[in-house]
């Protein structure tokens, strides 16, 4: 036999023994209910041990309830169930009493339907208070009274189920309360009461929304629970899942904190910053959580995590990605992933099932100081729509970009400052690439598809031209430079002026490309494609 196989074998084993049937002591027991019926076979854990509702909707666990990876008690909730809710957080989970040997936690499911449904994602709020550098302070003022009810009206003319997922950085670990001794802060109870919706949401943690280590101390498996602690206290555990429809939905935590919340490393002796993998916990969990699945009844894994199991050019980031990948084998894998505050597509196969990951922009733009990201794409939520086992992606803008569906550049109808040529968009600085210009440069288009993974261009007197990927956005790139240059003037007043930082500087796009073409005086034509096949836009457009 096969060691992996031999593997599933011992969790499968593990699985059947924390049954009811099978648990010798139960400490923790409770019921999972709807409409006061029983509902069997829900999948429950308390971060170890995992078990299944009987037929009557009830589970007891094993569980050592001083354990401090045991803290909660939660549900994995099932395909066509919502959960109560206080206020938009889904209660999903019980918090265990270490000081009770015996606990009873009762569940109670509401049916709903799932045939159509939608996932919006957010990323990187980075929601801070006065005490934050390199950000501006209108930050919580913005997200409260633009972007919170911008998602209230997306949400109210959907016409079928929403569910929101906010995939890290909702916070900023040196701005919350308990940093240094610090009293006041912006919390994730400020947070969720600031994210005044009607809908669900399931957050993920990360690296900025993690606790540092005490000073002199190195994290490891057995103590790394403890840079959660501000995230488990006030939002619950960090590694959960959840059914949606035909999608089960694993969330996690791949930022293994080992001293801090920056600097990643992938030298696995390193002694500070942080790690791009699991620990032994969630391990043991998601193995028996996937191993828990019919899969007859399942069409994809749908993965929420902070960090990147693929790094931006698509090659292995996460430390332990084989691993993990493993455990998802026979099913489709679809990953949202915050962190790079970026709108970028991976497409691969993985072991003969499509694996999309998708990157997403940060809904703080560059620090609110602008709602355009780094690499030109707008702050937004994606609208991840599941019906008839396919799904779509649709990106929405908001803030100063709401409606805005791409941006294109070109010398007729969407003039930019300057002539587009073939040099533009090369450089990180405008000065340094009119160094480069010379006045046989061929005219050329501009384009940024947000969302986009391919793009087509024909022209309209049947002749090819050259296109170039990986381009600078001008308005973006425009806007930082002189914005950094006023701010280092004074012309800005303090608390919103741009400071020099390396994640907020212009970055080239993967969904931006430049045309040149054959004939500088043909139409041509943009056709951009999703990752799925699905245009996402098209536009006609002049090089001269």
């Amino acid at each position: 036999m096969k060691t992996r196989n031999i593997f599933f074998a011992i969790v499968a084993l593990l699985f059947m023994s924390t049954t009811p049937a099978f648990a010798a002591k139960k400490s923790i027991t409770g019921t999972v209910t709807c409409d006061g019926k029983g509902v069997a076979g829900v999948v429950v854990t308390d971060g170890i041990n995992m078990t299944k509702t009987d037929e009557k909707g009830v589970y007891a666990l094993p569980t050592k309830v001083k354990d401090p990876h045991c803290q909660f008690v939660h549900i994995s909730i099932p395909s066509g169930y919502e959960v109560e809710r206080v206020g938009n957080t889904p209660q999903f989970y019980k918090r265990v009493d270490p000081k009770a040997k015996k606990q009873s936690f009762n569940f109670k499911l509401t049916k709903v339907d799932q045939s159509v449904y939608s996932v919006l994602a957010v990323a990187d709020h980075h929601l801070t208070d006065v005490y934050a550098k390199r950000a501006d302070h209108t930050g919580v003022k913005k997200y409260k009274e633009e972007v919170v009810p911008f998602m209230r009206e997306y949400a109210a003319q959907c016409g079928h189920p929403v569910y929101m997922v906010a995939l890290g950085d909702m916070t900023q670990t040196s701005t919350r309360p308990g940093w240094k001794g610090r009293e006041k802060g912006y919390s994730f109870s400020d947070y969720m009461a600031d994210t005044k919706v009607d809908f669900p949401i399931f957050n993920a943690i990360g690296n900025h929304d993690h606790n540092h280590a005490p000073k002199g101390e190195v994290f490891n498996d057995e103590t790394v629970y403890l840079s959660r602690a501000d995230f488990n206290r006030e939002l619950g555990p960090e590694y959960y899942s959840f059914t949606l429809g035909r999608e089960h939905y694993v969330v996690i935590d791949n930022t293994f904190v080992i001293t801090k919340d920056s600097g990643p490393t992938n030298d696995p002796n390193a002694t500070k910053g942080y790690w791009y993998r699991l620990d032994t916990y969630q391990h043991n969990w998601l193995a028996q959580d996937i191993a828990a699945l019919d899969k007859s009844k399942i069409d994809r894994i749908v993965v929420l995590a902070h960090c990147g199991l693929f790094g931006y050019a698509g090659k292995k980031q996460q430390m332990d990605l084989e691993k993990v990948l493993d455990y998802f084998k026979g099913y489709e894998v679809v990953a949202l992933i915050g962190h790079h505050h970026s709108d970028h597509t991976i497409k691969k196969k993985w072991n003969d099932k499509p694996l999309y990951q998708f990157y997403h922009t940060s809904g703080a733009g560059t620090a609110w100081y602008t709602y355009d990201n780094c690499e030109g794409s707008p702050a937004s939520i994606v609208d991840y729509k599941f019906q008839n086992g396919k799904f779509t992606r649709t990106t929405i803008p908001y803030g100063d970009n709401k409606g805005l569906k791409y941006r294109v550049y070109d010398n007729r109808n969407h003039k930019w400052s300057y002539p587009i040529t073939e040099r533009t968009g090369t450089k990180s600085k405008l000065v340094d690439e009119q160094k480069t210009i010379t006045p046989e440069d061929k005219p050329a288009v501009l384009v940024n598809f947000w969302g986009a993974y391919t793009c087509n261009f024909t022209e309209s007197t049947g002749g090819k031209g050259k296109a170039t990927k990986r381009c600078f956005d001008l308005n973006y790139r425009d806007w930082y430079w002189d914005a950094y240059a006023k701010s280092e003037a004074g012309e800005i007043p303090e608390g919103r002026r741009l400071y020099k930082a390396g994640w907020q500087s212009p970055k080239r796009s993967y969904h931006i490309w430049r045309y040149v073409p054959a004939d500088p005086d043909a139409t041509i034509k943009a056709v951009a494609k999703d990752a799925m096949g699905n245009v996402v836009a098209e536009v006609e457009l002049h090089a001269k």
